[in-house]
């Protein structure tokens, strides 16, 4: 599978990390039911993957990934543009709102 996070993105989930004080953390990301578009993102700390995950290396972040949420994933670069919020750059995604936040399929 494959999922990147750009330096800036990758800097500021570090930073979250440092404020929330959490430590030994997995990043979770996943695709869940929502949004405008029917599907959107979701993404937040967890001590370890679960048996089904695909868990990604992307340098300092460690990122698990559910298997259902991976192929919807696959080739999915986030980025944290000047604006609010981070940015989804998904190959699999037909549609998106205008903030980047939801999708289709």
């Amino acid at each position: 599978m494959r999922l990147s996070f750009t330096e800036r993105a990758s800097q500021a989930v570090l930073a979250r990390a440092r404020e929330a004080e959490v430590e030994g953390w997995l990043l979770r990301i996943a695709v869940v039911a929502g949004g405008c578009n029917g599907l959107t993102y979701d993404f937040y700390f967890i001590e370890s993957a679960g048996p089904d995950d695909t868990v990604v290396d992307q340098g300092p972040l460690k990122i698990a990934v559910d298997r259902a949420s991976a192929a919807l994933l696959d080739g999915t670069v986030i980025d944290l543009p000047r604006g609010p919020g981070f940015r989804f750059d998904n190959p699999r995604a037909r549609k998106t709102c205008s903030c980047g936040a939801s999708f289709e399929t």
